[in-house]
């Protein structure tokens, strides 16, 4: 069985495609469902709803410098590295690598298809210290992301208070998991239960790992 969607039809006309281009910026949601055949995801449950959107942007000296985050895989879980830059109150996640089953000896290339990775400082995941040890003998500048009781929480409310995140279109994962991450629900209840889903969050994590020295030491003048 093949999954297909306009994207793989050579005959969609450009006034189709524009009308989704449209959907995915104002209502990704919508678009997933409408374009692309996903399951509605509307809850109350999701953690970003009405928080993100989907839309092309050019990174300009004003956005700064970007910033940089890794999650490892484990077993069928992905591999991630995410760039995002901070203008304003606005985040923007700009590039993402993603592999599931990803191997030791292959993150580095994969961390290569985000330009210039190696340039700037990636905050990882802390779980894994061998591994970003060896990334630092491949001559990446990665250092491990500081934890504490609650910092899962602590990163979401941290993202959650911009004003808004804008998902660059190349980044699907990112997109798709902003969509889908979401709140426990009480099973007899369907209450929604003030406890994350640990799925769905993979380039999340990478994207609050990114952000952990300014929760734990606010830069001056910088606001969220």
């Amino acid at each position: 069985i093949k999954k297909v969607n306009y994207l793989d039809n050579p005959f969609c006309p450009q006034e189709a495609k524009d009308e989704a281009e449209y959907q995915r910026r104002v209502s990704y949601d919508d678009y997933a469902h409408i374009w692309l055949g996903e399951v509605r995801q509307h809850s109350d449950a999701q953690v970003f709803k009405n928080k993100y959107r989907v839309e092309s942007f050019e990174v300009t000296p004003e956005h700064g410098e970007p910033l940089q985050g890794a999650d490892w895989g484990f077993s069928v879980d992905p591999t991630t590295l995410v760039r995002c830059y901070i203008k304003g109150r606005t985040l923007y996640i700009r590039n993402e690598a993603y592999k599931v089953n990803c191997e030791v000896d292959d993150t580095p290339a994969l961390f290569d298809k985000v330009t210039g990775s190696r340039q700037y400082v990636i905050r990882a995941d802390n779980a894994r210290p061998e591994l970003i040890s060896y990334m630092q003998r491949a001559g990446f500048k990665i250092q491990p992301a500081e934890k504490w009781p609650g910092c899962v929480e602590d990163r979401v409310a941290f993202m959650r208070n911009f004003e808004q995140i804008i998902i660059h279109p190349e980044c699907t994962h990112t997109a798709e998991e902003f969509r889908l991450y979401s709140y426990k629900k009480d099973k007899r209840t369907g209450d929604i239960l003030p406890v994350l889903e640990d799925k769905n969050n993979h380039t999340i994590d990478a994207i609050g790992y990114t952000l952990t020295p300014l929760i734990k030491k606010p830069v001056k003048n910088f606001v969220v």
